[in-house]
């Protein structure tokens, strides 16, 4: 993708595909290409009002995963123990992404088969079974969550179990990145107990506990509407471990159920290192605003592990603890050039589904010295918004995320019809295929001997925009009538007319047979290798001709095979671009054209007792010798070419069916 400046910053340029020829031609001769395209633009304009999720969740961890299996169906399990009973209506099962292995590393070790249930003792004696998917593989669902709505089921425990495990070297295994429990609009599963049948334990990367603390690609649950605020920042010091502390005044005593704590994600302010999330802190619920009646707490020790939620909501469970004042308090911040400082970009408490510290009064022990104007002050951690995005439940925020992956999956196929749509009709424009090359050439036929006068120019302007946009198959026939243009130049009458095109109806059923090559190339996708021996016999009719020309086949009787699109369109262009070279250039009375095949490989040979050439000059003058050698590359075959000037030309081309697969 190129780029191109404007105004400062950079706009993406249309995909090569849109400024070639062939993306031109089908978009203007396919209906299917123009209503593809039109769904894209639809879907693109559709998914920039959709949040997206993280790229990867913050520092070197991918979630949980199980040790190496040696039986691929015995079921194994992890279990999240919720500290209570809830109403369960929503689970989402998020996959592992591993960015430095590529492909295999989106959607890493999800398990082909599936069930989760629902109970209210660890042992899961009596469990409801509220997602089956064991009697066939799961889809991978790649980076996208795969989210089960539910009929709300009472339990305490969640168990889900890989009853299929994924192949590696050596056994078998199963992941995930994390698995989100919903109660309503809570996060009933985040930071609590975890057991599991068995567990890589290989820290950072893999912990059983990661299954659920809350980092994982989800992120915040935010839409794309921009916040107009940034959040709060203390005043710095250069003593890290001075109580900085932030209070909200709920209004009335609540039973809060859990608390989340947003960090900030903006550079607009230097906020100091890990964006000023504290390296140790304290929430705690009381009942007055001195705090001298505290009613829960839970205090979060500093670790060697930065204690930063990146890009993610910290949710600290609560479990139904009551009180009216919520407070924040740091023993250790993150230091920069001796400077400490606290930041937040929003704290939330929920009690009965909802958000009670929405709006509410704020009060602070300092903050920074910075203006109202761009987005900090105290009252902005409780505004509903990000440092960058409105904040939304996350039932609402799974449903997106689900649209979003929706709407990704059809653009990819879009994406992959239309890229198929144009190579097609590439192939049909580069090889003399299409009906765009038969009608340009009626068409120029028509126009050079009509108006072969007043349009001289313009025929020869079109002329050289055929021959740098089209193959030699089309080239050689617009080469035969822009001789005839020529000739009847000089001439006129409607005898001569006739006549002329009685000849270019005769290049341009030469021309709808290259077409039929191709369409049977297109249409047929993998087929025999008799198949394409046939295509080649009667190429080597229609191109030579009968006279002079000896082909054999060895062996007479060919046991069929099926090839690839790709290996038979390399080997039978290759084969007939020798041909054409020998039609255009050889001056032969004698052609000896040999096809031979065996279990490995598929060789051809022609050979010519015509004028000969010198290879090197001819590799650096023409495209014929480089267009063999480019396709025996990628084949992974062989090419020679053996001639001099007045002794003949040697054609040797070999193909390994091992090469079949594109």
């Amino acid at each position: 993708m190129a780029l191109i400046a404007l105004g400062g910053g950079y706009l993406h340029e249309k995909p090569a595909d849109e400024r070639s020829v062939a993306g031109r031609v089908a978009r203007i001769f396919s209906p299917e290409m123009r209503r593809t395209e039109a769904r894209l633009g639809q879907l693109e304009g559709d998914l920039a009002g959709l949040p997206q999720l993280l790229e990867a969740p913050f520092a070197s961890r991918y979630g949980y995963r199980s040790e190496t299996l040696l039986d691929q169906e015995k079921p194994e399990w992890v279990q999240i123990d919720l500290k209570r009973s809830w109403m369960i209506d929503r689970i989402a099962a998020v996959p592992v992404r591993i960015p430095g292995i590529g492909k295999n590393g989106v959607g890493y070790g999800f398990p082909l088969r599936l069930r989760i249930e629902v109970a209210n003792n660890p042992e899961m004696e009596g469990a409801v079974t509220v997602v089956e998917r064991t009697a066939e593989d799961v889809e991978n669902p790649g980076r996208y969550p795969l989210v089960f709505h539910l009929e709300p089921v009472e339990g305490r425990y969640v168990r889900f179990t890989s009853t299929r495990h994924v192949p590696v070297d050596g056994g078998f295994i199963w992941a995930l990145q994390e698995l989100v429990v919903l109660s309503g609009n809570n996060c009933v599963g985040v930071r609590t107990a975890v057991t599991a049948s068995s567990s890589l334990e290989l820290f950072p990367n893999w912990a059983k506990y990661r299954i659920n603390d809350g980092l994982s690609a989800l992120g915040m649950p935010v839409t794309v509407e921009a916040s107009p605020s940034r959040g709060y920042v203390s005043d710095l010091t250069q003593d890290p471990h001075l109580e900085k502390w932030l209070e909200v005044d709920l209004g009335q005593e609540y039973a809060i159920d859990e608390i989340r704590l947003l960090p900030v994600e903006t550079e607009g302010f230097q906020v100091l290192g890990w964006q000023s999330f504290p390296r140790e802190w304290t929430v705690e619920l009381a009942s007055d605003p001195e705090f001298t009646a505290r009613t829960w707490s839970v205090h979060q020790p500093r670790t060697n592990v930065p204690g930063y939620p990146g890009r993610c909501a910290n949710v600290v469970p609560s479990f139904g603890h009551r009180g009216r004042y919520l407070r924040l308090t740091t023993q250790d911040m993150w230091s920069t050039r001796d400077q400490s400082g606290f930041g937040l970009a929003e704290i939330q408490a929920y009690s009965g589904g909802g958000n009670v510290a929405l709006g509410k009064p704020v009060r602070v022990k300092d903050k920074a010295d910075l203006p109202r104007s761009a987005g900090w002050a105290p009252d902005f951690v409780v505004d509903g918004f990000t440092s960058l995005h409105r904040l939304i439940e996350y039932p609402d925020y799974l449903e997106l995320i689900e649209q979003r992956g929706r709407m990704e999956k059809e653009r990819e196929l879009l994406n992959s019809r239309r890229d198929g749509k144009v190579r097609a009709t590439g192939l049909v424009l580069g090889y003399g295929g299409g009906g765009l090359g038969t009608a340009a050439v009626l068409g120029l036929g028509w126009m050079l001997v009509r108006q072969r006068t007043v349009r001289a120019r313009a025929v020869a302007l079109l002329r050289d925009q055929i021959a740098r946009d089209l193959h030699d198959d089309i080239g050689s026939n617009l080469g035969g009538i822009l001789l005839l243009s020529e000739m009847g130049s000089r001439h006129s009458g409607d005898a001569q007319a006739r006549e002329d095109f009685a000849t270019i109806r005769e290049a341009a059923e030469g021309t709808s047979q290259s077409m039929q090559d191709i369409v049977w190339l297109i249409e047929r996708g993998n087929t025999g290798l008799r198949e394409l021996v046939a295509r080649m016999r009667r190429s080597t009719q229609v191109i030579l001709g009968e006279e002079g020309v000896s082909l054999t086949v060895d062996p007479l009787e060919i046991r069929d095979r099926e090839l690839s699109l790709f290996f038979r369109r390399h080997v039978f262009f290759a084969f007939k671009e020798t041909l054409n070279n020998v039609r255009k250039h050889a001056g032969a009375d004698t052609v000896e054209v040999r096809i031979a095949i065996d279990a490995r490989e598929l060789r051809f040979e022609v050979r010519d007792e015509g004028v000969g050439f010198d290879p090197q000059q001819a590799s650096q003058s023409g495209h014929g010798i480089a267009n063999l050698r480019r396709r025996t590359e990628l084949l992974k075959g062989e090419c020679m070419v053996k001639s001099s000037p007045g002794q003949g030309t040697c054609v040797s081309f070999k193909a390994p069916f091992k090469s079949s697969l594109p």
